[in-house]
């Protein structure tokens, strides 16, 4: 008797894995070094301390996708989920490293102590499983995608702040990634359309390049090898403050966490239940352990990649996790780190419109599939749940004045979307009851 390997276990032939891989860590290698640039800024760091930190990020990057998508054990939601530093991280990590009592030591503890108490608590928060029926999952995913599209939006016009922000020429490279994209997904074959948003980027790119973009300054000045290793700053320092701190931006993470992998189990047609959900926050707060002790940052979800996985129709966790050791490899060699990085943003920026744009998509073909005839609630729950959760896209600063202990749990529309959503369908519809029949289990792929 033969069995099916489901898609999402599927290991490919290496060429693939390898191409398909480096298209995943290309999309998301600037969001990855992005976090240790703002701190290392903010504690006013040396070079050579900033490359450091990049770097160890960076290792601690491929880490914690391994163990999500290979797991082991107890460990690992295994889905083709990419790991990074959490942009949320930054001002707590901040604020504590400027205190000159705590500095970096202190961050590297309070990670360390709040990535342990995640794993001891994660038992408790995966219980709330039951809670993301499919109107939850699909306004969870329909604002990962227009939360992101801002973000592209930004990357076409040339960069946030730039001189001639949304230039004619800027315009015109994202439009031809676009094009690219859109014409190898008509006549390509299977591996083109597979890979066709890294040859879009690449396509881009040059078209970039001879237009004059693109600052490969940093390449020479980066240098070839370097080799992380634990306590770089010093042996970490524990404090009750400081990893109570970090603790509240892990635990409104493990919302956001929960709601992420419920959806992205959804979208490659791999429901999971509570004890996936249970090994993936698990494997969050090892990551996050492991990573203080790197001198590194709390691990979530990179959402970026979510839109490649349906754009290109490969849902591997192999892949994921090819590109979690390929990240780690250019960790030790920051000259090839800063090529990846002198990626014109316009070039990215036309990438980030179509993968975004589809994680969209698949949020309202979620959407689609749920019961609004006989039940009039889950259009309550799904118009108030969007335009709530869109507040701190369209309008943020609207919450700015609000208590400073509900600041983390209002800066990203996905945890917005998790809490509304989840408490309106409990108030609405109670537990388990918002929509009887099960989606069925049709790829989200275009």
């Amino acid at each position: 008797m033969t069995t099916t390997v489901h898609p999402v276990d599927q290991v490919l032939p290496a060429r693939q894995m390898a191409s398909l891989g480096l298209q995943h860590m290309a999309i998301s290698y600037l969001g990855s070094v992005a976090v240790p640039l703002m701190i290392a800024s903010a504690l006013k760091m040396s070079q050579a301390d900033t490359i450091v930190l990049i770097s160890t990020t960076l290792f601690c990057t491929g880490i914690a996708t391994l163990l999500q998508t290979v797991g082991f054990w107890k460990f690992g939601v295994r889905l083709p989920v990419l790991q990074g530093a959490a942009f949320s991280s930054v001002g707590p990590v901040i604020a504590i490293g400027t205190n000159p009592q705590i500095g970096i030591a202190g961050i590297c503890g309070a990670v360390i102590g709040a990535g342990i108490i995640t794993m001891l608590i994660a038992p408790y928060v995966g219980r709330l499983r039951r809670f993301f029926p499919p109107v939850v999952i699909g306004c969870i995913v329909t604002v990962i995608g227009l939360q992101l599209l801002p973000v592209a939006y930004n990357w076409t016009g040339g960069g946030r702040g730039h001189a001639d922000f949304g230039a004619p020429s800027f315009l015109l490279v994202a439009g031809v990634v676009l094009g690219t994209i859109l014409v190898i997904n008509r006549v390509g074959g299977p591996m083109m359309r597979n890979l066709a948003v890294l040859i879009g980027m690449i396509v881009g790119t040059l078209l970039a390049v001879a237009l004059g973009m693109g600052d490969y300054s940093s390449v020479q000045e980066s240098p070839w090898v370097t080799a992380p290793y634990p306590f770089y700053f010093g042996i970490p320092t524990f404090a009750i403050l400081p990893i109570a701190t970090i603790l509240v931006v892990m635990i409104v993470q493990m919302v956001e966490s929960m709601g992420l992998f419920v959806a992205i189990g959804d979208i490659v047609d791999k429901p999971i239940q509570e004890k996936e959900v249970v090994n993936g926050l698990r494997a969050n707060g090892l990551a996050s352990t492991i990573a203080g002790c790197f001198a590194a940052f709390p691990f979530i979800a990179h959402m970026e990649n979510v839109g490649l996985v349906i754009l290109s129709g490969v849902r591997s966790r192999w892949v994921v996790a090819t590109s979690g050791v390929l990240m780690c490899l250019v960790a030790l060699v920051p000259k090839a780190g800063a090529v990846i990085a002198a990626t014109p943003s316009a070039a990215l920026g036309g990438a980030g419109v179509a993968m975004f744009g589809v994680v969209v998509a698949a949020g309202v073909q979620t959407l689609a599939k749920v019961d609004y005839t006989s039940n009039r609630y889950n259009v309550m729950i799904v118009a108030f749940t969007i335009a709530i959760a869109l507040v701190p896209v369209l309008a943020p600063t609207l919450f700015k004045q609000l208590p400073d202990w509900s600041q983390p749990f209002l800066h990203s529309g996905v945890v917005i979307a998790c809490l509304v959503s989840v408490t309106l369908n409990i108030l609405l519809n109670g537990v388990g009851k918002s929509d009887e029949a099960e989606l069925k289990t049709v790829p989200h792929s275009l």
